[in-house]
């Protein structure tokens, strides 16, 4: 009987932890997609905490940290939208092009899409949408003091704005 208490007392001390990991482990995700500037930023949070895991980090701090693999990868594609794969291509392109330790743009080409559609004005999933077809068309342009700034090329504009049209509703 004691030891069946024991073994209860020590499931019960360990389930604690458990499942404040797996809030904190949704909170990672959902910060880590704001910073990416990911339309379904709850949709990733909940995803992301499905497949993280705990590491130390080199100065003995813990984290959340959901590897790249092909079921993580997919997942986010078919519930929540976000092509993880498409979104890393594109901030190892502009990385290609900055000067070391330069600043680099927060978000990458969608996060600069983001800031293109506020200037002119879209809000909420139309911005998000724009951002998306901007990071798609988009490339990264080496600039002053090591920075990435990024454009979309001459060749490139039609293609662009039928896009922008067909998958969003907006001409430019």
């Amino acid at each position: 009987m004691r030891m069946i208490w024991g073994m209860s007392l020590v499931v019960a001390c360990l389930s604690g932890p458990a499942l404040a990991q797996q809030g904190s482990a949704y909170s990672a995700g959902l910060g880590v997609a704001q910073s990416r500037g990911y339309e379904n930023a709850e949709c990733y949070a909940r995803v992301f905490a499905k497949h993280a895991v705990v590491v130390e980090k080199s100065n003995g701090r813990r984290g959340w940290y959901a590897p790249s693999t092909p079921a993580f990868n997919a997942e986010q594609r078919s519930r929540c939208g976000i092509d993880r794969l498409e979104d890393i291509a594109a901030r190892r392109e502009a990385s290609r092009f900055a000067a070391p330790g330069a600043p680099g743009p927060r978000g990458g080409a969608y996060g600069i899409g983001l800031k293109v559609a506020a200037e002119r004005g879209y809000r909420g999933s139309e911005a998000g949408c724009f951002a998306r077809v901007y990071a798609t068309y988009a490339s990264p342009r080496p600039a002053e003091r090591g920075r990435v700034h990024y454009a979309i090329s001459g060749a490139s504009t039609h293609a662009y704005s039928q896009e922008l049209f067909q998958r969003c509703g907006i001409s430019r």
